[in-house]
């Protein structure tokens, strides 16, 4: 009986301690920089428009093709414009990995990273 709770342990802290991989259709919405951002240890920083949260997570800039913002919304998704199936949002890891499996996300794109030239 010891080793039953043992096991349960072992798989409660290997999925809080790693997340889960992405399945095929997941893969498919996916910008090959946002899925390089998902599956890479590290990912430069560079390639995103990508900001600090007061709590010190980082956030990133991506466009959604989705029929339905307030889906969105409802999952904590900062939704910055809607103007048709066009939604730009900044999203942590954590939830660009959530709304992928939204059944009206149909693709993500990682927002263009503007600087100023002079």
């Amino acid at each position: 009986m010891v080793r039953v709770p043992a096991i349960l342990l072992l798989f409660f802290v290997a999925s809080c301690c790693g997340s889960r991989e992405l399945n095929s259709s997941e893969r498919a919405k996916l910008t090959p920089g946002l899925l390089a951002l998902l599956t890479e240890e590290s990912a430069p920083d560079e390639l995103f428009d990508v900001s600090e949260r007061a709590d010190g997570t980082k956030e990133y800039g991506i466009i959604i093709r989705s029929t339905n913002p307030d889906e969105l919304r409802a999952q904590g998704i900062k939704v910055q414009s809607a103007i048709g199936d066009v939604i730009t949002a900044r999203v942590s890891k954590e939830q660009l990995r959530s709304l992928l499996s939204l059944p009206s996300v149909r693709s993500v794109d990682q927002g263009n990273k503007n600087q100023l030239d002079n």
